[in-house]
């Protein structure tokens, strides 16, 4: 992030923005970090930033107003930030980062300890910006939102790109025909239970009360295993695996 923004060198190969130079971009960052100025509102710290962006005098309202539309910072714009929940904080962070219509909007997990509406308002806009021309790199742990929001994404693991391309191909050429299943438990399960899980092929989550693992008979396993998971108070779910469960399948934690 800090290379594309031109805050650090690049060791190796260069940065390319819109098929021209770094320098030539317009670049909107919402850093992780929130990035106001706490004494001040969420309208005067955009108004901060369109300055700084240089956007002009005469447009510089309708930008204001229009970033603080976008993130859904009106009914909070003119309290003061030290003031505001996480959620209404996040919001107001990305409307200073869009206020100057930049030509790559970078946010780094911008749903950090949001709730539900917040986390809808967020994609919105980054949807908006990017039906407007703007390229939007997101970076995020939140695979529900990436998968909501994303036309392409990249996995990091250890620091190397695993896998490149549109979430639902990766997901399908990763997973094909196969079902997850999925059993979770109130309490670890029994040595038997667990037995039982083990040669059915079922990975133990981290936790110790999730079980999981994919199959094209994934149906037909759930239903001979229900009577002991049944009995151990167990709850079975099949279903589609998603991005969050592609994480997991390149991190090696989905079998």
């Amino acid at each position: 992030v800090r290379v594309a923004c031109g805050l650090l060198p690049a060791r190796r190969g260069s940065v390319q923005i819109g098929g021209g130079t770094q320098g030539t971009a317009r670049i909107g960052l919402a850093p992780q970090e929130i990035a106001l100025y706490p004494a001040l509102s969420p309208r005067e710290n955009v108004e901060v930033t369109a300055q700084l962006c240089r956007v002009p005098t005469r447009q510089r309202r309708a930008a204001v107003d229009r970033a603080l539309q976008l993130t859904g910072c009106g009914p909070r714009a003119d309290q003061l930030v030290r003031a505001l929940s996480g959620g209404w904080r996040r919001r107001a962070n990305l409307a200073a980062a869009l206020v100057g219509r930049p030509t790559l909007l970078i946010a780094d997990e911008p749903t950090e300890g949001v709730d539900a509406a917040t986390r809808s308002v967020l994609a919105q806009a980054l949807r908006t910006m990017a039906d407007d021309g703007a390229g939007c790199l997101l970076i995020s742990h939140d695979a529900l939102f990436v998968a909501d929001v994303a036309d392409r994404i990249g996995v990091m693991a250890q620091g190397r790109l695993i896998a490149e391309g549109p979430p639902q191909d990766l997901v399908e050429t990763a997973f094909g025909a196969d079902r997850l299943l999925n059993i979770r438990f109130a309490k670890p399960a029994s040595p038997r239970g667990a037995g039982l899980l083990t040669e059915a092929g079922l990975v133990q989550g981290k936790d110790g009360l999730t079980w999981s693992r994919t199959a094209k008979d994934a149906l037909t396993l759930a239903q001979a295993l229900a009577p002991d998971v049944d009995a151990e108070g167990g709850e079975i779910i099949v279903r589609r695996p998603g991005l969050d469960d592609l994480v997991a399948h390149l991190s090696g934690g989905l079998s």
